[in-house]
């Protein structure tokens, strides 16, 4: 029997819901349909099918990406799924191709997605251009070297989502790489655990200063994680959204999780730069290790690009060839120019000044890394050397990509 391959229709969210969960090696519960069938649409899903049956799926979530202050369209891939039957057969190669087609007609320039499986989705155009740095810690060690500030915290739930939202939002519209996030974003991905088994809610604190004005929020939750030796169950605090407006709500909120101190460990994924380990009497009780952020994919260069704020100091110009068997609109030679906050790119018949895959063009346009860098290791070929600082000053970013959103 031959494989069908189209979008979901609405009847069919049982069984893609089903599909989902076992591909990933959990067990369906009985609502997953309603919540599929609440929170997307049957478009957003691309799937293969045999018999009448999903055996895999491709699934794109329109959402928004924040660069210095402007949104980008963007393409979240939630979840990329095969039944273990119909593995390495071309089912989701197919699926993500034309997934790449649905992007580009409906304006998604770029695109993200999560997964431990890096070398599958490189042969796609999506290549690792973002990092997190985790901090993991025993509450217990901890000693500030700044005393508390004056303020409180109180407790939230999910219906303060617009509450929450302000605040982020504050924080991080200049910033570069977060989520614009809308309501079922924040109740159904912030908080609450989608994983467990009972969707649980999670822990929601805000700060507020002397005044009464909210300065900042943190999401969390406990985790398992074993027994002690003397019987009793260990927990972790895994902090899920941490946002402060200022140093009062920083140390404000990291006062309330100290609290936790019959916590064996906490758990944060941070911003690279974040100065928590600086602030510690003793940085040696914190363990800070590499984190991965999600694997960026450039869908459409003229649109990604045009999209781009630009960052840099005088203006730039190069010419860069671009290779893309997944995406052959993207083929070719493109000339980009940036200047006065803007940038754009368009076909042309000039000779490159630098030639790449798509794949390393996204770690240049989120910020996460340098021509220079590229450059060094063989990921860009030079045909003109001035070209480098003039590629870096396009793609200057004055922040690093980071974003607490996972999908």
């Amino acid at each position: 029997m031959s494989i069908e391959y189209r979008h979901v229709k609405d009847s069919e969210f049982d069984a893609l819901a089903s599909l989902e969960s076992i591909a990933f090696y959990g067990r369906p519960r009985p609502d997953d349909g309603e919540y599929l069938r609440k929170l997307t649409k049957p478009e957003w899903t691309l799937a293969a099918f045999d018999g009448g049956k999903p055996i895999a799926a491709v699934r794109s979530i329109p959402a928004a990406r924040l660069m210095h202050g402007t949104q980008t369209p963007f393409a979240l891939i939630s979840p990329a799924t095969c039944q273990a039957a119909y593995r390495r057969q071309g089912h989701v190669s197919k699926l993500l191709r034309q997934s790449l087609e649905l992007m580009k007609e409906r304006g998604q320039p770029i695109s993200g997605l999560y997964t431990p499986h890096d070398a599958l989705y490189r042969r796609y155009g999506w290549e690792r251009a973002e990092e997190k740095r985790n901090l993991s810690f025993d509450p217990g060690r901890i000693e500030f070297r700044t005393p508390a500030p004056p303020g409180k915290t109180r407790p939230a739930t999910q219906d303060d989502w617009k509450t929450l939202d302000a605040i982020y939002r504050r924080h991080v519209d200049p910033l570069n790489g977060a989520l614009v996030r809308e309501e079922d974003w924040w109740r159904f991905s912030v908080m609450i655990d989608w994983e467990d088994k009972d969707r649980r809610a999670r822990e929601i604190v805000v700060w507020a200063d002397e005044s009464g004005e909210d300065r900042g929020y943190v999401v969390y939750q406990n985790r398992p994680t074993g027994q002690r030796e003397n019987g009793w169950p260990q927990q972790e605090i895994w902090v899920r959204d941490f946002v402060a407006l200022d140093a009062g709500a920083y140390r404000g909120l990291w006062q309330h999780l100290l609290t936790h101190d019959m916590a064996s460990n906490v758990v944060y994924e941070s911003h690279p730069d974040d100065p928590f380990v600086d602030l510690c009497e003793d940085p040696f009780v914190v363990t800070v290790t590499r984190g991965e952020g999600p694997m960026i994919r450039i869908v459409d260069v003229e649109g990604a690009i045009a999209s781009r704020p630009y960052a840099g100091g005088s203006s730039a110009s190069f010419t860069m060839r671009i290779s893309d068997e997944s995406a052959p609109w993207n083929e070719g030679v493109w000339r980009v120019e940036a200047a006065e906050g803007k940038m754009r790119a368009q076909k042309t018949d000039a000779a490159p000044d630098v030639e790449m895959s798509v794949n390393f063009l996204a770690p240049l346009y989120t910020g996460f890394r340098t021509a220079e860098t590229l450059a060094a290791v063989g990921m860009i070929t030079v045909h003109r050397a001035e070209a480098l600082a003039e590629i870096t000053n396009a793609f200057a970013v004055t922040d690093p990509p980071f974003t607490q959103d996972y999908y």
